[in-house]
């Protein structure tokens, strides 16, 4: 069970945040930061479109799931977790440095 929802919450992370990060490039960069930022977003967008096709099994015929929906569940939860505990860090962070 443990390898199944590493490989799915790894693709699942690395989709959200190449997705996010190529979208932040391509809105605050220039010229070929932009580019690279659009091609990014493209690349994060496939990896999600993987993730949801295996995680999900849009094609019975072709594949079956690896893991179970359960899994996907709580290990997605784990990351929103894990994203809402870095953002708070983040800001206590920046709010400790703007007082200052």
């Amino acid at each position: 069970m443990t390898l199944p929802v590493f490989g799915s919450i790894t693709l699942a992370s690395f989709a959200l945040f190449t997705l996010g990060s190529g979208l932040f490039t391509a809105y605050f960069g220039a010229g070929k930061s932009r580019r690279i930022g659009f091609g990014l977003a493209v690349f994060g967008l496939l990896a999600a479109l993987v993730f949801v096709v295996i995680s999900f099994s849009l094609f019975p015929d072709v594949m079956e799931s690896p893991w179970s929906l359960d899994d996907i569940l709580v290990g997605l939860a784990g990351v929103a977790g894990a994203i809402v505990g870095g953002l708070v860090g983040l800001l206590a962070f920046l709010g400790s440095i703007v007082r200052a």
